[in-house]
């Protein structure tokens, strides 16, 4: 079974939960918001599905990975897309390719008040939400499924998110459903931790004397 003794070989991106068919496994968080895997030792059959699939895993599977890179510039042709968004607007000029096809994006948004969770987009106006740095952890919780199950509706899935995020769900779905896979993992520094961001709202509030 999954055992985080050292927090530095954990993202959080849930692949260990979402691969246990027993549901042994639950996200939870530590003093500072950041989720990690806990084992229910009660239900855990010991199939180790979860060490596999884990992208801290020193078997982790990296057949697809180029050799070297492939290296382009890109900047939207509209000037407003810019304006909005981060990045020369390369994942809008994407997802609007995905989205007028048919597909589904999926992106980091905002639930509750402020929360950031990662959400599932049908048409831009859902997709706009996506729009923005968001520098804090989102939580992943059954979103991994969601896209696996999207993928065998036969849908195209576009997938934006950290680098970590991405190597889990590559390792959660494996080889057979990526044919219609699209991955746009962002340059990552390491991400805040929520309850910061959550404490920073709060602080905000408390100056100007209402809700954001």
């Amino acid at each position: 079974m999954i055992q985080i003794i050292n927090k530095d070989a954990c993202c959080g991106c849930t692949a260990c939960a979402s691969i246990c068919t027993h549901k042994a496994i639950t996200m939870q968080s530590d003093e500072l918001g950041f989720f990690y895997p806990k084992v229910d030792k009660e239900i855990c059959t010991n199939c180790n599905l979860c060490e596999k699939v884990c992208a801290f895993n020193e078997h982790y599977d990296t057949s697809c990975n180029f050799k070297e890179p492939l290296i382009f510039a890109v900047r939207h042709r509209d000037i407003h897309e810019i304006e909005t968004s981060r990045s020369g607007a390369a994942f809008i000029a994407v997802s609007d390719y995905i989205l007028e096809r048919g597909g589904v994006v999926y992106g980091a948004g905002f639930t509750d008040h402020f929360k950031v969770i990662h959400k599932r987009a049908v048409n831009t106006e859902q997709r706009n939400e996506f729009k923005g740095s968001k520098y804090v952890q989102s939580d992943l919780t059954g979103i991994f499924e969601q896209v696996k199950a999207d993928l065998k509706m036969g849908y195209t899935v576009l997938f934006s998110g950290t680098a970590c995020q991405i190597a889990g769900l590559s390792s959660f779905l494996g080889s057979s459903l990526k044919k219609n896979l699209i991955l746009i993992d962002i340059v990552c520094h390491g991400v805040p931790s929520p309850y910061i961001w959550r404490d920073y709202i709060t602080y905000l509030e408390k100056n100007i004397n209402r809700k954001l």
